[in-house]
């Protein structure tokens, strides 16, 4: 995926789990056995991504979880989605 926009539907790939680890997250692609690490705001994306959300509520319930900078909050999801995507994580479709 190249590029996300408001309207993309993101969801957990069916074929990772995940645990808490400290405060973040640790993630298994059960497909490739392949571990993956999230970091505090990683983490709470990844269980926003627990059922088809858009990008653009991603990004409101995360900037009012951890009171951030729109921009940054966004540009840094933006990147964490498509790297999530790559790597066979997450799902993302439009509806």
């Amino acid at each position: 995926m190249a590029k996300v926009d408001p309207a993309t539907m993101i969801a957990a790939d069916e074929e990772v789990v995940g645990c808490q680890l400290g405060e973040g997250s640790a993630l298994l692609n059960l497909k490739s056995n392949i571990y993956y690490s999230l970091n505090e705001v990683g983490a709470f994306a990844w269980q926003e991504m627990s059922r088809p959300v858009s990008f653009e509520q991603l990004c409101c319930r995360t900037e009012a979880e951890f009171d951030a900078p729109s921009a940054r909050v966004r540009g840094d999801l933006a990147d964490l989605v498509c790297q999530m995507d790559a790597a066979g994580l997450v799902k993302c479709f439009h509806a």
